[in-house]
């Protein structure tokens, strides 16, 4: 159906924030409040809005929910020594686990939800701002009184971190009830990305969610401490990503050996479950068949930093299985899209695309 002007105005109003009240239109739009409450009245008979909140008939989300912060990277000049001050060049730059899930799976060209929360700061001001430039964030919440999260790290000479820091407390907001708060939105999702910094009973939440409305749900992992918020209970989880320390924290278990480890994410109830080994690659298992696959090694004078490398992989991998690719394939994207990413000295390749992946596989028919 044809839009009057008028019409087309709401529209656009509700796509950049579903949650504006009707007065707020009214106000950007010079009208009276019932005459928004008439315009949006005829947009629901039109189709064009589903409902209050004001969501809007249009392709499904990806949502992403979990981490969002600040990282603070100081790369050392010199070896590292302690107890001394230490010559760094310095750089800031947006990540959070889910956060650059999100973005790499923007520049994969997918329609991406962020939801996250900030501090009530100019930090969170500044994240949502350079967000909003590829992804939706209306189901991103300000945390009045509290400071964003920020990833403090140390990288040294050859690329790799010499430790880190993490300022997350304001994680500790997203819990079940705030999963709740956002099941209208997040019924919208054609999938469902979560990472650890969520708590367990989010966690549980979601899985329920996900499965009550046939969504599919990854989980990624974060780091060995946070795998105490993954809930016992995984039945139908489509997929999951953590590394062999993560795996070893969650089951409490000194065992190295990937094919046992990855049984064990499977007898879970989990669809499918990927183990990274950083340069040992990768094991990962699609119901019974367990595969294993190469890291595609990069030399040391061409690694620039490999923050966002995990990251990288874990979405290139989701969006192998988005597409409907098989486990395999995806995770050929996956090495490929985290052998690019740590050539790059930002956490998420700008030159990151599907197109770039597959040229750059082309290269290695053989993996």
């Amino acid at each position: 159906m044809r839009l009057n002007d008028n019409e087309k105005k709401v529209l656009d109003i509700l796509t950049k924030d579903p949650y504006v009240n009707q007065q707020y239109i009214a106000d950007q739009l010079a009208l009276s409040r019932p005459a928004v409450a008439n315009l949006i009245s005829g947009l629901q008979e039109k189709g064009y809005i589903l409902g209050k909140p004001y969501m809007l008939k249009k392709e499904e989300y990806i949502t992403c929910v979990g981490g969002a912060n600040l990282d603070y990277t100081f790369r050392l000049d010199e070896d590292m020594i302690l107890g001394t001050s230490n010559p760094v060049s310095s750089s800031t730059s947006y990540g959070g686990v889910v956060r650059n899930v999100a973005e790499n799976l923007a520049r994969l060209n997918h329609h991406i939800s962020l939801m996250t929360v900030v501090g009530d700061d100019l930090a969170g001001d500044d994240l949502i701002r350079h967000s909003k430039k590829l992804m939706e964030v209306f189901a991103s919440d300000k945390i009045k009184h509290q400071t964003t999260g920020g990833y403090y790290s140390i990288i040294g000479k050859d690329g790799n971190m010499n430790v880190g820091y993490a300022d997350m407390s304001i994680n500790a907001h997203m819990d079940r009830s705030w999963i709740l708060e956002h099941k209208r939105h997040l019924s919208l999702s054609s999938w469902i990305v979560a990472d650890t910094n969520l708590s367990k009973d989010a966690l549980e939440a979601l899985i329920e969610f996900s499965n009550n409305e046939d969504i599919k749900l990854a989980i990624i992992g974060v780091s060995g401490p946070k795998m105490k918020h993954v809930p016992e209970d995984l039945k139908g989880v489509e997929i999951i990503i953590c590394n062999l320390d993560e795996t070893q924290s969650y089951f409490n278990t000194n065992i190295d050996d990937v094919n046992e480890l990855i049984n064990l994410w499977i007898n879970k109830g989990v669809h499918k479950a990927i183990i990274t080994c950083g340069k040992n690659g990768c094991i990962y298992a699609d119901g019974s068949k367990i595969s294993e696959h190469k890291a595609i090694l990069v030399s040391d004078d061409l690694v620039v930093d490999v923050t966002g490398a995990g990251d990288a992989f874990s979405s290139a991998v989701i969006h192998g299985l988005i597409k409907s690719e098989s486990l395999d394939q995806s995770v050929k994207y996956g090495v490929m899209s985290s052998s690019m990413t740590i050539q790059s000295k930002y956490s998420v390749n700008p030159n990151l695309s599907i197109k770039n992946i597959k040229k750059e596989l082309k290269k290695y028919e053989n993996i």
